[in-house]
């Protein structure tokens, strides 16, 4: 999976130079950061071609694809038989409708193979924002310091709660931010 910015955004967010954050460096802090976001959202974000879902126990006629957004249904088979693509209707919600009668109550009937996820140039702005914030922690703060002692100078940063400074841990606000992108 991809990191969802660059190392060219997180340096200059961060106020680093390539010396300081050089790119292998700066990869690795934005695939933490976006895996952080990944774990948040419970979805991948990534575009998955040809996923393939097996249903559990039914619900009338609305089964609910577990990855978001969905952009494409290849195919439902309902006992190993092909669905015609007119016999359901589905929305990139994941909302995965059947025409004229429900999907059956046994789980594991129901085999659908989708697209689901964003194109790498299609990834939402805030997910991209929030993921470059967390990483801009963690590259201004790698050793997780929470306060620091000159003299009579002393600083603090926050330490538990809203995103544990140095670490790949999101903030109350981030997540509020995330929060229309979720699963369900």
């Amino acid at each position: 999976m991809s990191a969802f910015n660059t190392a060219a955004r997180l340096r200059t967010l961060a106020r680093k130079t390539t010396d300081q954050l050089p790119d292998d460096l700066a990869d690795l802090i934005l695939e933490e950061a976006s895996q952080a976001v990944r774990d948040e959202l419970g979805q991948q974000v990534d575009r998955v071609v040809d996923d393939v879902w097996i249903s559990g126990p039914g619900r009338g006629r609305v089964l609910l694809l577990p990855q978001l957004p969905v952009t494409d249904v290849a195919s439902v088979e309902l006992d190993n038989d092909p669905l015609t693509a007119a016999s359901y209707s589905w929305s990139m919600a994941g909302v995965l409708k059947r025409s004229g009668c429900d999907w059956p109550d046994e789980p594991g009937l129901v085999v659908v193979t989708y697209t689901h996820g964003y194109a790498p140039d299609q990834i939402p702005e805030t997910i991209r924002s929030v993921t470059l914030q967390v990483a801009a922690r963690f590259a201004l703060n790698p050793d997780q310091v929470t306060q620091l002692s000159i003299g009579d100078y002393s600083r603090s940063w926050a330490s538990s709660g809203e995103g544990r400074t140095g670490r790949a841990e999101l903030t109350e606000w981030e997540r509020r931010r995330l929060a229309p992108y979720r699963a369900r």
